[in-house]
């Protein structure tokens, strides 16, 4: 366990990139910080869990976290009490109006489509590849076992565009912050290009200062975002609300995203290749023979349980996933040396040891480029 010392610096290193720079401190830097709302104090993949949601004023069923939903609502009306009260420019293009339109996403809709696609680039481009000279090459697997090296050449191939794993999904760009429960976007939705434009508002200031008298930091690629400053007194307030503070909210409001990976990485890829057996059920073999008419003999496929495969093979599995996912920081030796001991924790102690073993050290590397 970390101690109260490293504890408290990961914190401040955790808020040190909550308020941005600028003529403005509530401003948030998403590319500088990529990972806020979607990593706790010690830097493990986190998501909300949905029973902490609650709906935001719209026109349609948008939600955020409990206390996210609470601070909007009571800035939406101090910010159209202003424009009644004639506080607010109201011509053409200012920020006048301040409707949501989007609020929370799943992660579990976003993760369950990038699964769907990993097995359709799987089979419908990978196994039917085309070589270098135009030749279509024959990658389709005979059985398990062939499927799952080639799924790892797959991987492998890919750069590092695919994300399997749960928690590497997460902190991938893949998912954006809207996962997170922190952040609203508003209309006018003044989007990417237009930030100049957003400057240039004759409301921007008070729009600015009113956010940040409610807790809310500005998405400075995208003005129409706003996020909870989980930082700011004002938006802690409403934690307190919810017994929340900033050193217990991914406990309470939050899973972590791993630790479940193991389980679904099994899961995924037995449901990869049966999917794939009740689809192809059979291949035919062509064999060339020296009086010139080929053989051919036709193989069977079958459908398998994850079970009819030992711990030691999925762990292995496991581990090179997890490695291909962060870009390949072990080399041969050490990844043979990671998965012997994974093997050796499992046999002495428990399953779940090794899947501890290879969560936190592969953690070690999540962050580094």
């Amino acid at each position: 366990m970390p101690t109260s010392k490293r504890i408290f610096e990961m914190r401040s290193r955790y808020l040190r990139y909550v308020v941005s720079s600028g003529n403005h401190a509530n401003f948030h830097d998403s590319s500088a910080n990529l990972n806020y709302g979607r990593v706790d104090l010690l830097g493990n993949a986190v998501y909300p869990s949905e029973k902490f949601l609650a709906p935001i004023p719209s026109e349609g069923s948008l939600y955020a976290l409990n206390f996210v939903a609470d601070a909007f609502k009571d800035f939406r009306a101090y910010y159209l009490k202003m424009v009644t009260a004639g506080g607010i420019r109201q011509e053409q293009g200012a920020l006048s109006i301040v409707q949501p339109t989007r609020g929370w996403e799943s992660m579990h809709t976003l993760y369950g489509k990038n699964i769907d696609g990993i097995y359709s680039n799987l089979v419908s481009q990978y196994f039917e590849k085309t070589g270098t000279g135009g030749e279509k090459s024959d990658r389709r697997p005979e059985d398990f076992e062939q499927f799952v090296g080639l799924l790892n050449e797959f991987l492998y191939s890919s750069g590092d565009e695919i994300r399997l794993t749960r928690s590497s999904f997460v902190l991938s760009r893949l998912n954006g912050i809207a996962t997170t429960g922190l952040a609203i976007e508003v209309t006018p939705n003044l989007g990417t290009n237009s930030t100049k434009k957003f400057f240039g508002n004759p409301n921007f200031k008070f729009y600015m200062n009113a956010l940040k008298q409610f807790g809310f930091m500005v998405d400075v690629d995208n003005p129409g975002r706003i996020i909870a400053d989980i930082g700011s007194p004002e938006m802690q307030n409403y934690m307190a609300n919810y017994e929340i503070t900033v050193d217990n909210l991914f406990d309470k409001m939050y899973y972590k995203a791993s630790d479940y990976d193991y389980d679904l990485l099994k899961v995924y890829i037995s449901q990869f290749y049966n999917t794939y057996v009740a689809q192809y059920p059979s291949k035919t073999v062509t064999t060339p023979t020296k009086c010139g008419n080929p053989s051919r003999r036709v193989i069977v496929r079958e459908q398998i349980s994850q079970d009819d495969y030992s711990d030691d093979y999925w762990l292995s599995i496991y581990v090179n996933t997890r490695n291909f996912e962060l870009s390949q920081p072990l080399d041969e030796h050490k990844l043979k040396k990671v998965i012997k001991n994974a093997k050796d924790l499992r046999k002495n102690l428990d399953i779940s040891d090794a899947i501890r073993y290879i969560r936190d050290t592969m953690r070690k590397y999540q962050f580094k480029k």
